[in-house]
């Protein structure tokens, strides 16, 4: 994601949270599975309250590093339980077929697998 300088710090939550959401979504377009969405819900909640206690400096380092991004958005993830909904489905799906996933949303792949 490119974060332009210009973004308040609330902008930058608000865009990062819409990045998430927006990842979340394709993850389960991609595994053609309806989202269990009061838990998607709680994953968005959960990481609007991690970005919020995020120093300004430190969320415009995490959002400017895709690698420490998907770090974050994998945490919200997991904490929220996402990783564990349908869990046996999805771990079957990934393994039948690695490549079903788009880039942005492999690291949540990986929180199948842990």
């Amino acid at each position: 994601m490119s974060t332009t300088p210009s973004l308040t710090p609330s902008e930058l939550r608000s865009r990062l949270e819409a990045d998430f959401r927006q990842r979340v979504t394709l993850l389960y377009r991609c595994l053609q599975i309806t989202p269990p969405y009061h838990t998607v819900e709680k994953a968005v909640l959960g990481l609007r309250d991690t970005l919020k206690a995020l120093e300004e400096t430190v969320l415009r380092a995490t959002a400017s590093d895709p690698a420490s991004l998907d770090a974050l958005f994998t945490q919200a993830f997991i904490d929220s339980g996402l990783a564990k909904k349908n869990r046996g489905i999805i771990s079957k799906l990934l393994a039948d077929r690695p490549d079903l996933l788009s880039p942005e949303c492999r690291p949540f792949a990986d929180a199948f697998r842990r």
